[in-house]
Parts: structure tokens; sequence; C-alpha cells
């Protein structure tokens, strides 16, 4: 008799591919992959934990990484200032507006302070603004400059990282933030909470990819999935669990795209840093914080995943020293919602 799987390599076999070896040494290299050329161009947006890989291809050098508008050092490091992208809507309704083919109806939100700040980017600009006309100037200039980012991309990285969202009941638009946690609208009672389905995140990349592919026919998508859990859930389940189907639905969406989208790959980030093979080392005391080795071993994979290094030719661990930008703090609006709580 013969076994279909006697023609599998051992990165088929769970005791091989895992169990027998250090932690280190697991380099779960995706069957779908490209590799980065020097002339590719690449733009980077999503949750906090993708504030990292920005961090690290800036770092590296080896591609030309994007900034369609400058970074301070105290804003989320992104290609442009849109600050943290957490729901595959966010990103939807982003390319939309760039494209101008939405409006968000209410971005102007007041801060205890007496300043405004852009609701969809409410942590972005810490000193706020003077008035809602000077929100309003600046959210055009960053819509120019997501358009030119679109245009200008050969590879876009898109890090998945919530499927809870509050958004606007008279227009649908999706805020990073509840009402009253960074500033309160006119009218709080506007908004609404929505837990996004798998269909509707499907639904969401798809459009996406297609609206990207229509500005720009040759860009990449590579999509991967936060691994940092819910700091909190508004729906009644423990937020253990909450955090579980959350992540399951933006992986299982993520990877029903790559699988049916040429132009859409999935590398495994999520996977790398809570698979059980690191015994929860790649937690901080948190158990929500990733570690700088955590970080690292993301990255290490990921050069080897397209071509910025070369695959080891044994199962040895992929050594490299951590990139500098592995230590240091990411910015996420999230925990602006403990903050208002005291704890």
């Amino acid at each position: 008799m013969t076994n279909p799987y006697d023609a599998k390599g051992p990165e088929s076999f769970w005791k091989q591919a895992v169990a027998s070896r250090a932690a280190a040494e697991i380099c779960p290299l995706p069957a779908k992959r490209f590799r980065l050329q020097p002339r590719d161009a690449v733009a980077t947006a999503g949750s906090c934990f993708a504030q990292n890989v920005a961090k690290f291809l800036k770092e590296h050098g080896a591609v030309r990484f994007l900034e369609a508008e400058p970074i301070a050092p105290d804003q989320p490091s992104f290609s442009a200032l849109y600050g943290n992208i957490y729901t595959a809507r966010q990103l939807l309704q982003l390319v939309e507006e760039a494209s101008g083919e939405r409006q968000p109806a209410d971005i102007a939100w007041r801060r205890t302070d007496g300043s405004f700040v852009d609701a969809l980017r409410p942590t972005v600009f810490g000193h706020g603004f003077p008035d809602e006309g000077a929100v309003l100037a600046a959210r055009t200039r960053h819509r120019e400059a997501v358009r030119a980012l679109l245009s200008d991309c050969t590879v876009f990285v898109f890090t998945l990282g919530l499927t809870e969202a509050w958004r606007s009941a008279r227009d649908g638009t999706v805020y990073p933030l509840a009402p009253g946690v960074a500033a309160e609208p006119a009218r709080r009672d506007d908004f609404e909470f929505h837990n996004f389905t798998y269909e509707e995140v499907l639904g969401d990349l798809q459009r996406f990819a297609a609206l990207l592919r229509r500005v720009n026919q040759s860009a990449r998508v590579l999509l991967t999935v936060s691994p940092v859990p819910l700091v909190a859930t508004y729906t009644d389940e423990h937020v253990l669990v909450a955090t579980t189907h959350s992540k399951s639905v933006l992986r299982a969406a993520a990877g029903a795209l790559a699988a049916e989208d040429a132009s859409v790959y999935y590398f495994p980030a999520y996977e790398i840093i809570t698979g059980n093979f690191s015994r929860g080392k790649y937690f901080e005391h948190n158990l929500r914080t990733i570690t700088p080795e955590g970080v690292a071993h993301v990255m290490r994979v990921f050069e080897v995943a397209y071509g910025l290094r070369e695959a080891p030719a044994s199962p040895t661990p992929v050594q490299s020293p951590l990139f500098s930008g592995a230590g240091e703090t990411v910015i996420c609006d999230e925990e602006e919602i403990v903050k208002t709580l005291g704890f």
C-alpha cells in the first residue's frame, strides 16, 4: 500500500517540524510566497503589531520603504499618518476615501482640553487641532498622501487586528476607538458597536484588493494577523473567548483571500508568536505585549520567506541580532480604553 503522505517533506509533520526542534529553529515558511527585490517599494498599515514590520523594513534597507507623509518618533510607524487601522472595514473605507468614493460625515471630535482630533486617527497628533477646519484641512492632505502611496507601492503589507469596532449609525464610518475614549463626538447616540463576521471581513478584503488593482495593477498584498490579544471586549463573552473568536475570523478570512487571489499572500506572524512551541515566552508578563525575541523571530522568518536572506541548509536556528526597533514601544490606540478606566 502507498501512503499519500510519503511524498511530503519534514515540514508537513508536527514531530519533525515542531516537537523535535528548539523554538528558535522553527521556520514556518508559507508555501505561497515571492521574493522581495531592491526595486520593490513596500507600504505598511494595520494594527499595533504592524509597526514592528515598518520599523524592520526601514532599518533593513534591502527594499524601499514608502513614507508618503513624514512620521515623527511619537507617531505610529506606518507608511502614512493613518495611525492604527484595526479592521478590514477601516482599511477599505480609507482607500475608498482616498479614491474619492466616500466622505466620512463626522471626523472632528472634541477633547476634554477643548482641542479637536481627527476621530479616524485620534492618537496620531498629540497636540490636537484648534478647530474643525484644521482637522478637515489635514484630512485633505492625508487623502492625497494615501492616494500617492497606493499608486507607488509594489507590495502592501496589512496586519489585521480586530473584528470588534465602533461605527457611525449615520453613514457606517468605522473608527479605531469608541466615542468618549479619546474624544467626544457631537452626538454619542449616532454610534453603535459592531463585531464583523467572517463574511464581512472577507468581503472587505476582496473589495480592498480590487480597489488597489484599479490604481496599481502590479501591486501585491501581504496579509498578516496580529497576535496581540484584545485589551477589552464589548461583547458579553470573556475577553479570552472574544480574542480567540476575533483572531480566528481574521486568520480564516486572510487565508481564504490568499487562496483565491493570485496577488494576495499570507505570512504566519500570528502562528510564530502564539504557537505553543514557544511555551509563552514571546509574551511579556501582561500576556499581551510581544517580547523583542518574539518580534525578532517573526522578522527572521520574514527575511527567509521573501528572499532577504538565504534559507538555512539544516534545521538550525536562523541567527541574526535583534534589530534595534524590536525593543521599542509601539503605539496602540486600544490602550486608551483601559487608561481612561484607571487600570
